[in-house]
């Protein structure tokens, strides 16, 4: 961004100012102060969408809201607790739940079964995205009655992937045998195969494109 300051003043500094190092140098002051204030407005834009904003933007709404954060959470995370906390309206509905379940884990990252009669809500989440099971159940506080019974949980398969090694060995063997018109003979032998499972060990954990810590 300061490279581009740069470039835009010197094509407006006369061609006689040019070749002088201390108007060079002078250029690149400003440069570099016109950098920061167009990154500090840029920022400023960013800050007025939840979606955008920065750390200090977000934990000013998650004052408002009354939304308790954790050291480990991620900027990503916390900005879709906030919107998630915004969206709520009243009166209840199925059909609402729903496209909120959709907004956070999509059409395949839950499942959701309702006993209109018994009035039991049992939600299954088989999304891994990161705090998948606090998102729901700040969410479920949040709109569903009081009269109603909750039966939720988080259920995700991941996929290590690994390689199974099979090994043999044939032993030779000689044997002198006279063999005579109609003469059968059977010959004991074995076939012995071996395999080995090497340990696995989960050394990065990914959610959503972003690594949280080895192990």
């Amino acid at each position: 961004m300061v490279s581009e300051v740069l470039a835009v003043l010197q094509r407006q500094l006369p061609r006689y100012f040019r070749p002088i190092i201390e108007f060079r140098q002078l250029l690149a002051s400003h440069a570099y102060g016109c950098g920061q204030v167009e990154q500090a407005a840029k920022q400023l834009q960013n800050n007025f969408y939840i979606e955008m904003c920065d750390e200090a933007t977000i934990a000013y709404y998650e004052k408002l809201l009354g939304i308790e954060s954790r050291t480990e959470d991620p900027l990503e995370f916390r900005r879709t607790r906030v919107i998630q906390k915004l969206n709520m309206v009243v009166p209840f509905s199925v059909g609402f739940l729903r496209d909120r379940l959709t907004e956070l884990y999509g059409e395949d990252g839950y499942i959701m079964s309702v006993d209109p009669v018994a009035c039991i809500l049992n939600i299954k989440v088989t999304s891994d995205r990161y705090g998948a099971i606090d998102l729901l159940y700040d969410l479920l506080w949040d709109i569903i009655p009081a009269h109603i019974k909750i039966i939720a949980n988080q259920e995700s398969r991941n996929t290590v992937p690994g390689r199974v090694y099979a090994g043999g060995v044939i032993s030779g063997i000689i044997h002198i045998q006279t063999i005579y018109y109609q003469t059968i003979y059977d010959v004991d032998a074995e076939n012995n195969v071996g395999s080995c499972v090497s340990q696995v060990s989960v050394y990065t954990i990914r959610v959503g494109g972003e690594e949280y810590g080895s192990i």
